[in-house]
């Protein structure tokens, strides 16, 4: 195997390495919420998964559904026919999209948190939370 082989195999055996790792993010504490801690895991091979611990108990969601979505007239209009467009329509531009998720989250008892994150590509998740009595809690993941 040539030099130039060996180097194009490992360039490629990283690529598709990384390409397979998912996202994890940690939640960043937000000043107007009680205390909080979590994590939420996206892309990859394995199902997205997010955690919160809240109040002393630890509520849980796992293989719920991550909506993607472009709006390509927009951004036609934005920015015109072109090189640019043209690499936003491929997917090979993926700036432009929008991903979000309303994962329910439920503690082994079985009560539950219904939440709404919304992120861009490149970006890190946010959002809230709903308890059972209504109460919100502003989520934000580094």
């Amino acid at each position: 195997m040539s030099a130039i082989t060996k180097i194009l195999a490992t360039c490629f055996l990283g690529v598709t390495i990384s390409g397979c790792a998912g996202h994890t993010h940690k939640l960043v504490s937000e000043n107007d919420s009680p205390p909080v801690t979590g994590s939420f895991s996206h892309e990859g091979t394995q199902p997205p998964v997010m955690v919160l611990e809240l109040e002393g108990a630890r509520y849980e969601g796992r293989g719920f559904v991550i909506q993607h979505h472009q709006d390509l007239a927009k951004v036609r209009q934005l920015f015109g026919p072109g090189k640019h467009y043209d690499q936003i329509f491929s997917g090979m531009d993926r700036d432009h999209i929008r991903s979000s998720a309303s994962p329910v989250l439920r503690t082994q008892n079985g009560e539950t948190i219904r939440c709404l994150l919304a992120w861009r590509s490149g970006q890190a998740p946010s959002g809230f939370c709903t308890k059972p009595d209504g109460k919100q809690i502003d989520v934000r993941f580094d």
